[in-house]
């Protein structure tokens, strides 16, 4: 039995928190899993390079990792979102076709090679194991030259389909329900909770010294003090804000609010599962907030931002960064 499945039969006086806990958790193993499909991306292009001597299997194993990720993403999504769960493994068997396709040899020729550098054309032109590899790439993220919906694209959509749900259960609308359960520190505009213990005992009031949490304390480091939470210059973006965290995880969300912002965060001396995820809905320009080495996607629905990989210093130093600027600016001119 996994820890989500304990946190459902734990007896809780408002289930409602649990709910949200398990939730919060289901959402980040989403971002985990989705950190992994990247981080498999990223290796294929720095392969591509031509300092490396590939054989198939690498490029066959790089194939079905991408396909188990996918599995895994969808996976998460559907319990999040299951009234989508068709759409995305309508999709998702798309997906796995072509997989098979490239596996079976069929999904390259020497006219659509892969063209990142001269170097790189050059192998291509000759060695089979690197024309594999490029229609791979161009499966990943696309080539211009040959538009199609690509593993991004559908990396994207399941982000979407995940976030319009959370969105529609009005969970970080309702304060009511924290409010039963959880109540803020006095005096302040957000809620606190304890991911992990609050989600298997009554919660208390809390203050930011009863959470022991890494990215909770750098991404406040500048904006609070036991005081309320500073809003927005811009009279309409008032926001309350509810953060679930623990040792080294941050879930930070609008509550009561007439506009969007998510944030996700894992902040530890382990620099591979390091990473910030930002969500924010079109009101706000998110590059305004964030650092320049975040990459950014936005979608009809609104911008995706993250940083993967990150030194423990770089991390607290973006977490510090986006604070300040969430809090400390004024939206109208983001």
């Amino acid at each position: 039995m996994n820890i989500l499945e304990k946190l459902k039969i734990v007896k809780h006086k408002n289930p409602d928190i649990i709910d949200f806990c398990i939730e919060t958790i289901r959402f980040r193993k989403l971002l985990e899993n989705a950190q992994a499909l990247l981080d498999l991306f990223e290796d294929g292009y720095e392969k591509i390079l031509g300092e490396y001597i590939l054989d198939r299997h690498y490029v066959t194993s790089l194939i079905d990792n991408v396909v188990e990720r996918l599995d895994l993403m969808i996976y998460d999504a559907c319990v999040l979102a299951p009234e989508s769960g068709k759409e995305l493994y309508t999709q998702y068997d798309k997906h796995k076709l072509k997989a098979e396709e490239l596996l079976g040899g069929g999904g390259y020729s020497e006219e659509k090679s892969f063209d990142n550098n001269k170097d790189s054309s050059d192998l291509n032109s000759v060695d089979p194991e690197y024309k594999l590899l490029s229609e791979v790439l161009k499966w990943f993220k696309g080539d211009p030259s040959d538009p199609g919906e690509t593993v991004m694209d559908f990396m994207l959509q399941i982000y979407v389909y995940v976030l319009k749900s959370l969105e529609t259960k009005n969970i970080l609308k309702s304060e009511a329900l924290f409010k039963s359960g959880i109540s803020k520190d006095p005096g302040s505009n957000i809620y606190l909770i304890d991911l992990w213990k609050d989600a298997v005992v009554s919660p208390k009031i809390r203050t930011l010294d009863d959470i022991n949490s890494i990215p909770l304390k750098y991404f406040l480091m500048d904006v609070y003090n036991g005081r309320a939470l500073q809003d927005s210059k811009n009279e309409k973006k008032a926001a309350t804000w509810i953060a679930a965290a623990s040792e080294y995880s941050l879930s930070f969300n609008t509550l009561k609010s007439d506009f969007q912002f998510r944030l996700e965060a894992t902040a530890s001396d382990y620099k591979k599962s390091n990473f910030i995820f930002v969500f924010a809905d079109h009101s706000v320009k998110i590059e305004n907030i964030l650092s320049s080495g975040f990459h950014i996607e936005k979608t009809d629905y609104g911008q995706l931002a993250w940083s993967l990989g990150a030194a423990s210093e770089t991390i607290e130093d973006n977490l510090i960064l986006i604070g300040r600027n969430l809090f400390h600016r004024d939206l109208r001119q983001m």
